[in-house]
């Protein structure tokens, strides 16, 4: 079986033509037949032999193929029969014909060669479906994901490999022995930095997320093409196909075979208990009981650590996770452990109050590499995850106070002004937010502003000066002069100039430590209260 269109669109590309004719481009054709002109018959011949106006097959595909489901084709220039089968292809017909569903070439092709040309499109599209229904076959006996990327590695002929979110791989035909792009860590395979920076470079990774059908793109150092399609669950990227085009060109069939592929591996994805329930793990109790803050002694924690095959770091940080509104249909927060636990591979994630709560140990008050930062956030896009993370600490006893800071950051968090499209939230760009949350009396924060603040404020709504936004960007770009003023688009002297004056009508002391300092957390106090917000 193939679709109108595509025996259009093969005929136009391999003929150089054009058909013309009205037809739906979704119509199924299972068979090709000749329609010949009739011979006449004798007189003598039975009348209930055949119709004169019946069409004559002289070859068929598919002999079992319904009526409605078959193209015949035949050289213009005889009548056209009474009787017209459903589907008539003429050739090198010059005149429109009477009726607008006849499809005609103008051009004098062989008719042979037509016949083989779309015989062929037939045949190959047979072929798809043959696969197609190989993998509905698959899915249903249960033989999991590696042999469905057989399947569809008999079908394309190029390597496929099934990736999930973290860019680690679920499963591959041929078996993958790339050293240059893969490497094993904890029993998997993952995509190295090097071809992951070149997939982010290339905006191959936020195609992926955006995109809902397969595309063709190129890598870096790459000859051949590269095929890629996401697979969703509830709408929510839970990994990727790749497909490297080593062995022979991509077709549309490809893409479309692709596209196919994808859905099924998101219904056996989803028979997947990794997807759906609780994965243990032997720390997972622990954790929890850290997290509650059941333990306050140091030795005691570290040994419990050491028995449960970790060791002993330098530094902590809290990460609490947070999905966003555009997660309604994700899936079981315990689903993402294993994701997890290949880009962050000594932390420790649980389940814990409703959300994903990772300890992260390092021996670096910076929680990640620039890489791994870059490989984390690339996940959080994608899963609609916001994480929070706290300040680093040394005595993992104090565990449990700093899940409160996180947890109290994200409830701060989701108060104030904050960037959308911010995926790391530390506590540390937030914390003076949070020691004037713990002030209960907003009259009492705002009576706390400095006068002079206010006097300036005053003195820009009335007169339309901009001194306030002038002393903002003095303090935000670290007292620098020359950065602010860049800041500000004005000379270094109109600069000076304005503090001068702010001076003269203020009495402001704009060399003093200690005023300045009272200033900025002035502004950081108004743009709580949403009294003034920076610019």
């Amino acid at each position: 079986m193939a679709y109108l269109k595509n025996i259009v669109q093969k005929l136009e590309t391999v003929f150089q033509i054009q058909l013309h004719g009205q037809y739906h481009s979704r119509t199924a054709i299972y068979g090709i037949r000749f329609l010949p002109v009739r011979q006449n018959r004798p007189a003598s011949a039975s009348a209930d032999t055949a119709d004169a106006d019946s069409p004559d097959i002289r070859q068929s595909r598919r002999p079992s193929a319904p009526e409605e489901n078959l193209l015949y084709i035949r050289s213009a220039g005889q009548p056209i029969p009474k009787v017209r089968p459903p589907h008539l292809l003429l050739l090198g017909q010059k005149d429109v014909p009477a009726y607008p569903e006849i499809l005609y070439i103008r051009e004098d092709l062989e008719i042979t060669e037509i016949f083989n040309c779309i015989d062929e499109v037939i045949l190959e599209h047979s072929i798809l479906e043959e696969k197609r229904k190989s993998l509905f076959q698959a899915l249903h006996n249960n033989i999991g994901i590696s042999s469905m990327a057989r399947i569809a590695h008999s079908y394309l002929n190029n390597p496929v490999t099934v990736c999930d979110t973290s860019f680690s791989v679920i499963a591959a035909y041929p078996v993958v022995s790339d050293t240059e792009h893969l490497e094993m860590k904890q029993g998997r395979t993952y995509v190295k930095d090097r071809l992951f920076q070149n997939m982010e470079n290339r905006k191959i990774i936020e195609h992926i997320y955006t995109s809902t059908v397969p595309f063709i793109t190129t890598l870096d150092e790459h000859p051949y093409k590269w095929v890629f399609e996401s697979i969703r669950i509830h709408h929510t990227v839970v990994g990727y196909i790749c497909v490297r085009g080593t062995v022979r060109e991509f077709t549309e069939d490809d893409l479309e075979f692709i596209e196919v592929f994808s859905q099924m591996l998101s219904i056996e994805m989803q028979k997947d208990s990794s997807y759906r329930h609780p994965t243990g793990f032997k720390y997972e109790y622990f954790l929890t009981e850290l997290l509650e803050g059941h333990f306050d002694r140091t030795d005691y924690i570290l040994d419990h650590l050491i028995r449960l095959g970790r060791s002993k770091t330098h530094f902590y940080s809290v990460l609490v996770l947070k999905f966003g509104e555009s997660s309604k249909n994700m899936l079981h927060p315990k689903s993402y452990y294993e994701q997890l636990l290949t880009i962050l591979p000594d932390c420790m994630v649980v389940l814990f109050r409703g959300d994903l709560v990772i300890l992260l140990p390092g021996n670096s008050q910076t929680p990640f590499s620039e890489k791994v930062k870059n490989r984390f956030e690339t996940f959080l896009k994608l899963n609609h995850i916001r994480a929070f993370i706290s300040n680093p600490y040394t005595d993992i006893a104090r565990t449990s106070l700093y899940y409160q800071q996180t947890h109290k950051l994200y409830q701060l968090y989701e108060k104030i002004s904050r960037p959308r499209e911010q995926y790391l939230v530390y506590f540390k760009d937030y914390f003076l937010e949070h020691t004037l949350s713990l002030c209960g009396d907003s009259g009492l924060l705002a009576a706390s502003v400095h006068p002079d603040l206010l006097r300036i404020l005053e003195f820009d709504q009335a007169s339309g000066t901009e001194y306030t936004r002038t002393l903002q960007c003095y303090l935000t770009n670290n007292r620098n002069a020359a950065a602010a003023a860049a800041e500000l688009h004005i000379h270094r002297s109109t600069f000076f100039y304005r503090l001068g004056k702010m001076e003269e009508l203020f009495d402001i002391r704009i060399n003093s430590g200690k005023e300045l300092f009272a200033y900025e957390y002035s502004f950081r106090v108004l743009d709580y209260l949403k009294i003034f917000t920076f610019p």
